[in-house]
């Protein structure tokens, strides 16, 4: 039996709901609600849904790295050091193990955790849509209600079909009996329908206007353009992409790149689409102190090296390039995403950052999603930065990659680019004009690496790209070894405890990840 406490904070206040279950089938977060007391007012469905929005801050979302904090990573900048971005010095939730290739059933950690917390939001998501049409609200308003709550859905399956592949689908709550333990795992095609016929009604029932911390029409426009991509649906990601942008609810923010990641800029952000938001004292980020008095996550020189020099140039060709200063003359992201040797971590001279004092091999540490005013941290340092899932930038790089794929590099695969490029506080160079498909495919994959580093997309980026396999293997580590790649491991395998639990209920249907 697995005991498994599930803390949802709502909105209003905190409510703790424990469990005891079998299996990850039967973790319904929400089932131990008095059916007599519950469910009756519009004040219910708001704290249920606040239940459901809260699973975006813990486990495989949270910028912490284990559960016992404030979460640890999908949107976590931690993903960065299994791709080619970043290194980890932590054994927390198995990131540095996985990075070298050692990831089997029984690796645990986010291997694991990352199966786990998906099953438990989307049992929550399952039960709050079961019992929603007891609240009486208007047709309109319960349909947004479930719209929201299917966003939430798909978006925890769209994650699962990409680290996992076939995974068990399941759309209503269950009760924990035998039937339960018995379902199969579903071909990811399958999984990818569901996911998006979640999001095509997210779509529809949704307001279509600016996002304050509930989803709306656009964010599920996003996702639908991020499944349509990850799956080669060139033409359809191209035209969802474009009613976003032809819908004019976002834009890209003009007060600052860095500001995106940090508060105040980001309230009322015109270029954040969905995230996770966090508001001490009572819900905090451990961002702060994590990834800057732990230097947990580093990064790598592969990324410093890759940004370009002001004239569009990369470093090896630039004439701006100056080996005796290397981070002048560079894209301005370098510095807003990056601490490079000489930099200060905090307000004043006294910080500036020196790698072997600070015991940091990799030479680098994260600059973005981390504010200098509370540095030095501690473990007591409470931060209020939301943690960035979806941004207008990236509908502007989804749309150039998947219009350039469909019909090749017309004038708005540039236009998109040049944007993202061109912002205010960034001011770099156009693309040269008279790009091919390949070479403009390569400076998209290329801006997106710049655009969207530490925010932890590089490894479902490489995955998406089928890169991973080619690229993780050349990543060398501070220690000066080199990542191993296995072809098996563009998926990972389940736990091997789910494993277990199904062969004592005989259930043939549920099969472990090939080569595991």
């Amino acid at each position: 039996m697995k005991n498994i406490q599930i803390y949802i904070i709502a909105l209003a206040g905190l409510i703790m709901i424990t469990s005891c279950q079998k299996n990850f089938l039967d973790r319904n977060p929400l089932d131990q609600l008095s059916q007599s007391t519950f469910w009756k007012t519009q004040n219910d469905a708001d704290l249920a849904l606040a239940g459901c929005y809260n699973f975006l801050c813990k486990g495989y979302n949270a910028t912490g790295v284990t559960a016992a904090g404030a979460g640890w990573g999908g949107g976590s900048m931690f993903w960065e050091t299994i791709a080619d971005n970043g290194y980890t010095i932590s054994s927390g939730s198995s990131f540095a193990n996985i990075s070298t290739g050692v990831i089997e059933s029984t690796t645990g950690g986010m291997q694991s955790d990352a199966y786990t917390y998906t099953y438990q939001g989307i049992a929550a998501c399952n039960i709050f849509l079961a019992n929603i049409g007891k609240v009486p609200l208007t047709a309109q308003l319960r349909n947004q209600y479930i719209g929201e709550v299917k966003f939430l859905r798909a978006y925890h399956y769209f994650f699962l079909s990409q680290i996992y592949g076939d995974v068990v689908l399941t759309l209503s709550p269950l009760s924990g009996d035998m039937q339960s333990s018995t379902f199969p795992r579903t071909a990811k095609s399958i999984v990818v329908d569901s996911v998006l016929a979640d999001l095509n009604f997210a779509a529809s029932n949704l307001p279509n206007t600016a996002y304050s911390g509930h989803v709306v029409r656009g964010t599920a426009l996003g996702y639908i353009t991020k499944v349509l991509l990850a799956n080669n649906k060139w033409h359809e990601a191209a035209t969802t992409a474009k009613t976003i942008m032809t819908e004019n609810q976002f834009s890209l923010y003009t007060g600052g790149y860095n500001n995106l990641f940090l508060k105040p800029g980001q309230n009322g952000n015109p270029e954040i689409m969905f995230s996770a938001r966090y508001l001490p004292p009572n819900f905090y980020s451990p961002a702060d102190w994590l990834y800057s008095y732990l230097n947990t996550v580093q990064v790598l020189s592969y990324l410093v090296n890759d940004y370009e020099c002001t004239d569009g140039l990369p470093i090896s060709s630039s004439p701006l390039y100056n080996a005796a200063t290397p981070y002048a003359n560079r894209d301005p992201r370098l510095k807003f995403t990056v601490i490079v040797p000489g930099d200060l971590r905090g307000t004043s001279a006294s910080t500036a950052f020196d790698p072997v004092k600070a015991a940091v091999p990799s030479g680098f540490l994260p600059r973005k999603g981390v504010d200098p005013t509370r540095f030095p941290t501690t473990y007591a340092t409470q931060s209020d930065q939301d943690w960035v899932f979806l941004r207008y930038a990236d509908i502007l790089l989804m749309y150039a990659e998947a219009q350039n794929e469909d019909v090749g590099p017309d004038i708005s695969v540039y236009s998109a680019i040049n944007s993202v490029r061109s912002r205010p506080g960034v001011n770099m160079p156009p693309l040269i004009a008279g790009l091919s498909q390949a070479v403009m495919r390569t400076k998209i994959q290329h801006e997106r690496r710049i655009e969207f580093a530490l925010e932890g997309q590089r490894y479902f980026e490489l995955k998406r790209w089928k890169l991973d396999r080619t690229i993780i293997p050349t990543v060398k580590d501070p220690n000066n070894a080199f990542r191993t790649f296995a072809l098996r491991d563009t998926l990972w395998p389940v736990p091997q405890s789910e494993i277990d639990i199904a062969k004592s209920f005989n259930n043939t249907g549920f099969k472990q990840t090939p080569g595991y």
